[in-house]
């Protein structure tokens, strides 16, 4: 797979006296990544994808949990400032249903999810925009790694550079409410376009599970994909490291890997946000 690297990807490597926290954990954000979080939100649709070296995380991380965190519930310290940085993008929300509601949201393999396609499996996790479709569907989100595996890439792709290759026709086809997802016994849900207008800027709603509705889509969506395998960059997290997504744009997924569930596994936190009005 070749490598692109688009444009619209940034790297922040913070000096180290940001990432030592203290009694005051907020001020681990530090002015540049506060001034970068700040000018992210406001580019939001052009921002693309921030990776930001050496965030503040606690040195005694508890073991990585066998379980959900809502059974959990105990902060380690990295909400707070994980929240601050959140909040200079835009507005943090949240799902009811989506981690009993909580604004960090912790993420680790569990055995009951090792084969389904959500941030807790073992096997791929697909391509998509977070949410896709939802009447409130996140335009950006933030992801910080609390604890490493190197054996395991997030997978990232600017779908503003896949859409300046695609011929007229096919841009067409993809703004039109030809795609849907399949529901089991086979009914689909409600056609939508997977590109949109958002606040005068083209805007994606993407996840590999989509279906044409009608043959004439099937080759448009097909060649999105492809598109998308093309341009798919690799990014191997480090504890410390924290992803800033334009969710309006970006696709992300993951690549397979087989967790230990010992404690040592990968363990992400993420904060979803809307953009300021």
């Amino acid at each position: 797979m070749p490598e692109h690297h688009p444009h619209r990807r940034a790297l922040l490597t913070l000096p180290p006296d940001a990432a030592e926290g203290g009694e005051d954990q907020s001020s681990a954000l530090g002015p540049e990544l506060a001034r970068a979080a700040t000018r992210f939100g406001r580019t939001l649709g052009e921002a693309g994808l921030l990776h930001v070296t050496g965030a503040w995380v606690p040195a005694g991380l508890p073991p990585t949990p066998d379980r959900p965190y809502t059974e959990l519930g105990h902060p380690i310290g990295t909400e707070s400032p994980l929240l601050a940085l959140a909040s200079l993008v835009g507005e943090v929300i949240s799902f009811a249903d989506w981690h009993a509601g909580a604004r960090v949201q912790n993420l680790y393999p569990l055995r009951g999810e090792a084969s389904r396609q959500n941030a807790g499996n073992a096997v791929y996790l697909e391509m998509h925009t977070e949410t896709a479709f939802r009447p409130n569907t996140p335009d950006a989100l933030v992801l910080l790694c609390l604890r490493a595996d190197e054996r395991v890439d997030t997978l990232a792709c600017d779908l503003l550079d896949v859409w300046a290759g695609l011929d007229p026709g096919t841009r067409r086809a993809l703004a039109e409410p030809a795609f849907a997802f399949r529901l089991p016994g086979g009914t689909l849900t409600e056609p939508k376009p997977v590109a949109s207008r958002w606040r005068g800027r083209l805007r994606f709603n993407y996840a590999e599970a989509l279906c044409a509705v009608g043959e004439e889509y099937e080759r448009p969506l097909r060649t999105l994909r492809e598109g998308i395998a093309d341009r798919t960059v690799t990014i191997n997290l480090r504890t410390g490291d924290l992803l800033l997504i334009d969710n309006t744009h970006l696709v992300h997924g993951r690549t397979a890997y087989q967790p230990r569930y010992d404690g040592t596994d990968r363990w992400l936190q993420r904060c979803l946000i809307r953009a300021a009005a």
